[in-house]
């Protein structure tokens, strides 16, 4: 399973939200997919972790463009391959 933060600006790692979302795609014949989520996402301006992984291909798995306009893009070196998803939004660290 791949998983990344995001930002890394070189600080100590945010701590995630209690919720998340998840769910599974196919890539295209290029290898890719656009996930679609809640325009809710758009309140979390901390980060987001993100952990992807192929379901039934060795074909590695990435995020190739992060959460913009309540959706991100997932690439795969291969086509056709189902991948799992979830993203979680990072805390700001204010109470």
């Amino acid at each position: 399973m791949a998983s990344r933060s995001v930002p890394d600006s070189g600080r100590p790692p945010l701590e995630r939200e209690s919720w998340s979302y998840s769910g599974e795609v196919w890539t295209d014949h290029d290898g890719r997919a656009v996930v679609v989520l809640p325009p809710f996402v758009r309140a979390h301006r901390s980060g987001f972790d993100y952990e992807l992984t192929p379901l039934g291909s060795a074909s590695p798995a990435v995020v190739a463009d992060e959460i913009v306009d309540d959706r991100f893009t997932i690439a795969t070196d291969d086509p056709h391959v189902k991948v799992a998803w979830r993203v979680t939004a990072l805390r700001n660290g204010r109470s």
